[in-house]
């Protein structure tokens, strides 16, 4: 379980959303990519790690924030794909309070996050999003 946090500000997820294709080099010229970004408070990219496989980018992120010592309570992830079970369970594991992705979340991830205390988010757009759990307001 992750410790309780307080929401991000839609402000700061829909500015995120908002640029992360911009942010994409690899899928910009391969169309085949997901990604995979660390956003401070204000949505700005800190870290962003490219994969074919949504895992993939995802776990490359985890470990370049190890990597870089970022501190995980200081912003959120945001993905690409969808919300499973799986990147619910590694965003937990990391000690990340906060997953935003683009598309949905799976019944069992939104159980799983909040089962675990964690702030999950899904069908980010750059004007709405969608609180799966909020176990802080």
């Amino acid at each position: 379980s992750v410790t309780p946090a307080a929401l991000p500000d839609p402000v700061a997820i829909h500015a995120a959303v908002d640029a992360i294709n911009s942010w994409q080099r690899i899928q910009h010229f391969t169309g085949a990519c997901h990604a995979a970004a660390w956003c401070d408070w204000q949505g700005n990219k800190v870290l962003l790690r490219e994969d074919v496989g949504r895992h993939n980018a995802f776990d490359k992120l985890i470990g370049a924030m190890r990597a870089q010592e970022i501190d995980e309570t200081q912003g959120f992830a945001l993905i690409s794909s969808r919300a499973s079970y799986e990147m619910v369970d590694k965003t937990i594991a990391a000690g990340i309070h906060h997953l935003v992705s683009i598309s949905a979340a799976t019944s069992k991830a939104i159980q799983w996050a909040q089962q675990h205390q964690l702030n999950l988010i899904g069908f980010a757009r750059s004007n709405r999003h969608l609180r799966y759990s909020q176990p802080h307001k």
